[in-house]
């Protein structure tokens, strides 16, 4: 009998249970979609990292003789080491005018197990037929048009190669692949060439001779202190970097948004969940109330307490199985999306969304774990009930006045309507307190994604556009003095050349240091303006170094203090330098000083390492000044900055509005779901109030308007509250961001504010048009006989 009544309980109340099971299935979909990702990302990630055999550390050097690997392979904790040949080249490809960078990477000639080993995708490995075969990365091939069997030209160490491509290929060295300067991958502007070590070694001069070390470590190790050892023993061979696979580019980025979505995956489905308990607990509270009598008779009848008990905690429990049921199906949708996005971001093997049968289950347990603890409060309200006092209706509640009539300078001003909306939602303060709670958790998410799309622009405006300006970068292969810069001043369409120096080096300060590279820019310069937290330009000064202030926290030094600037290079003798201005930026961990104070410092009259260019924007200029680019055998890479903006915005608004999309539709359902249920609870619990006022001469409207009161009244009040803890939850947010890559930025603006509260009021009427409707097909005869 009892499972019959649930049954009609259940048909009966498909309006006001669809909003729950709608907030609740979202919740689960959240969980379970971002949960199969993770899982699906991390696995991957795992595969392919063995697969590759990637290496637990790389160490850049200026030149190794290879006679020197076997000493720093004997230091204990090293299991495996591979001494290799890394060059950046510039990639001369007949379809492109523009001169593209690549990254020139040493293989064995024969197909071998090494560390940061490819994986073949098209073509073969080398085949020996010719000395200047090549490998090429696969995203690259492809976005170029380039297929195995055709032929291309790499500048290399100031001569122009031919190569052909034997085939493409991938590897979890770079699974995110970076070009210089870059947030985002761009692989039509950037790739990787595999070249035989041979044909490396005569190339570039290094017979008998490596750049780079790659090692796998032990188990245990302190790779910390190993990296210390080595760094220290091969000191006098000019280590640029010695970085830890943790701090390793791609590593870092993928291993950063693993962490992330894991966080999301159990904060964002957190928040549905309680949202969907506290309306569901509402629900139940009004059903018990609304059966009293009927749970009377089944009690004087022989049904025990704990029968019935278990009887409306069944109610709930379905709901909650509803709501994992469509949560399982959706979060499979979404763990495809996701899936599909992280491969095209990141390049994986075998990349896709599994079925992981525990995350289902314990997406069920979750569900079905909220949806009881929100028929709690109302199945203990039955338990408690003596048969005799449940047989009767409940008697009216006290119908005093509130606290708000105590204040007649405000209560006289309002309207009848506005005192009734007022009354009704002070005496049902639990349900009132829901609602505003439910639009302030929507009104947050909402607020706190448009906050994160205008802080995206600022970054991308600021960092990229102002700190740095330039068009184009230039890097010289090796140092240049002022006739190269003069040389560089008659290239077609370049407007403003401004020279830099790069100074690669560690900042000490007693047991704190940091490896860094000084910049050295012209005073006054144009095309870096360092800035302060106020957003104000900074003069770099005439002597001594300007800080990012990330950077001098981390080395714990001020305006005013002495640093040492321990060279990497050439003369590596100590110096010590005064820190005589601090700046914020927002990337990296810059470090800037007056070009002339450097050179100096470095024993030079006049040299630069790169070049700063402003171009002239008129049609072909720019093409006229690529091919002049590829003619200068000194340069070592072209940054073309105005592309990689372009890619990154074009990258980071594509997942914006997915994102936007994404929040407005979770908002919108909390604010939607949330509304309805209260409101719906309220008319179900007024029913007869409203048919008396219908007989009184008020039509349908002005009925609907009173409940619209009501419920857009708490609606605006968490929406307002809701602002404030999105800014918050933004703030949150920038603090589980790694501070020394970036800095994310706090910005808001009124256009957020104005979104937010037109997105809440929009889903807040939408609502009420389905409780307006529930009002004009009611029957008020039937109303009015109707008794609670």
């Amino acid at each position: 009998m009892l499972n019959r009544k649930l049954a009609r309980d259940l048909v009966q109340s498909r309006g006001l249970l669809l909003a729950i099971v709608s907030i609740m299935t979202l919740g689960i979909g959240l969980f379970v979609g971002m949960q199969s990702t993770y899982r699906s990302l991390s696995g991957a990630k795992q595969r392919y990292y063995a697969d590759c055999r990637v290496a637990d550390f790389w160490i850049d050097l200026k030149k190794l003789p290879l006679a020197e690997v076997e000493a720093v392979r004997q230091i204990e904790g090293i299991r495996q080491l591979q001494a290799r040949i890394q060059f950046p080249a510039t990639v001369d490809l007949d379809s492109r005018i523009k001169p593209l960078n690549g990254l020139v990477i040493a293989m064995p000639q024969r197909r071998q197990p090494v560390l940061n080993d490819i994986l073949m995708v098209r073509g073969s490995y080398f085949t020996g037929r010719r000395d200047n075969e090549v490998v090429i990365n696969d995203k690259f091939a492809a976005a170029n048009r380039i297929s195995p069997g055709d032929w291309i030209h790499l500048l290399m160490n100031d001569r122009r190669q031919q190569f052909f491509v034997v085939g493409t290929a991938i590897s979890a060295e770079f699974t995110y692949l970076l070009g210089p300067g870059a947030l985002t991958p761009d692989p039509e502007n950037f790739g990787v060439f595999y070249v035989p070590q041979r044909f490396a070694e005569e190339a570039y001069d290094f017979s008998g001779a490596a750049n780079q070390l790659v090692g796998a470590v032990a188990p245990g190790t302190n790779l910390e202190h190993l990296l210390d050892d080595i760094e220290l023993q091969l000191s006098s061979y000019g280590v640029f970097s010695a970085t830890p696979l943790k701090d390793y580019t791609s590593n870092y980025y993928i291993s950063n948004e693993i962490s992330q979505l894991s966080n999301f995956a159990t904060f964002l489905p957190t928040v549905f969940l309680v949202v969907a308990a506290l309306v569901l607990n509402v629900l139940m509270t009004r059903l018990a109330r609304q059966q009293r009598t009927i749970v009377g008779t089944f009690k004087a009848i022989g049904y025990s307490d704990w029968t019935l008990f278990a009887h409306f905690l069944k109610y709930g429990a379905a709901v909650g199985i509803a709501g994992a049921i469509g949560g399982s199906t959706l979060g499979m949708l979404l763990a495809k999306g996701m899936t599909a996005q992280y491969q095209m971001l990141f390049q994986f093997p075998d990349l896709h969304a599994d079925f992981f049968l525990s995350t289902h289950l314990t997406g069920l347990a979750v569900s079905l774990s909220c949806a009881i603890l929100g028929s709690l409060y109302g199945a203990r309200s039955m338990l408690i009930l003596k048969p005799v006092e449940a047989m009767r209706s409940e008697p009216p509640k006290h119908a005093g006045r509130i606290w708000l009539e105590r204040l007649p300078w405000f209560w006289n001003r309002l309207s009848s309507p506005w005192r009734a909306a007022l009354r009704g939602m002070v005496r049902n303060r639990v349900r009132t307190a829901v609602a505003i709670f439910a639009s302030m958790t929507g009104a947050s998410i909402l607020v706190a994604g448009l906050m994160m799309y205008e802080a995206t622009d600022y970054f991308i405006r600021v960092q990229f556009e102002e700190i740095v300006r330039s068009d184009i970068d230039l890097s010289f292969k090796d140092v240049v003095d002022r006739s190269a810069i003069t040389e560089l001043q008659r290239l077609p369409g370049a407007d403003l050349i401004e020279p830099t120096f790069s100074v690669a080096c560690t900042l000490e300060n007693g047991a704190h240091n940091r490896r860094s590279a000084v910049m050295g820019i012209t005073p006054g310069a144009n095309l870096t303006s360092p800035r302060d937290q106020q957003g104000r330009r900074i003069v770099v000064p005439d002597v001594g170094l300007m800080l990012d202030r990330q950077l001098a926290t981390i080395l714990e030094v001020g305006r005013g203090d002495l640093l040492v600037l321990r060279p990497v290079q050439g003369d590596q003798t100590p110096l010590t330098v005064p820190v005589t201005q601090l700046c914020d930026g927002m990337f990296g961990l810059s470090c800037y000083a007056d070009i002339r104070y450097l050179n100096k410092l470095r024993g030079e009259e006049f040299a630069a390492s790169g070049a700063q260019l402003k171009i002239n924007p008129a049609p072909g200029e720019l093409d006229q000044l690529y091919r002049e680019l590829k003619r200068m055998p000194a340069i070592e890479s072209v940054n073309a900055r105005i592309d990689m903006i372009a890619n990154m915005r074009k990258t980071f608004v594509q997942g914006q509005l997915v994102m936007i999309f994404s929040i407005i539709l979770f908002a919108g359902i909390i604010f939607f779901g949330s509304v309805l249920n209260a409101t719906l609870i309220n008319l179900a619990e007024r029913e007869r109030e409203a048919a008396t006022m219908g007989a009184l001469g008020y039509t349908r409207w002005e009925i609907g308007a009173m409940f619209l009161r009501e419920s857009m009244l708490a609606n605006v009040i968490g929406t307002l509250l809701g602002f404030p803890l999105g800014y918050e939850l933004v703030v949150l947010m920038t603090y589980t961001i790694d501070k020394d890559l970036i800095r994310f930025p706090v910005v808001t603006a009124s256009w957020i504010y104005l979104a937010g509260s037109v997105a809440s009021i929009s889903f807040a009427l939408a609502a009420h048009a389905v409780v307006q409707r529930r009002i004009n097909n009611m029957n008020l005869l039937e109303a009015l006989q109707v008794k609670e």
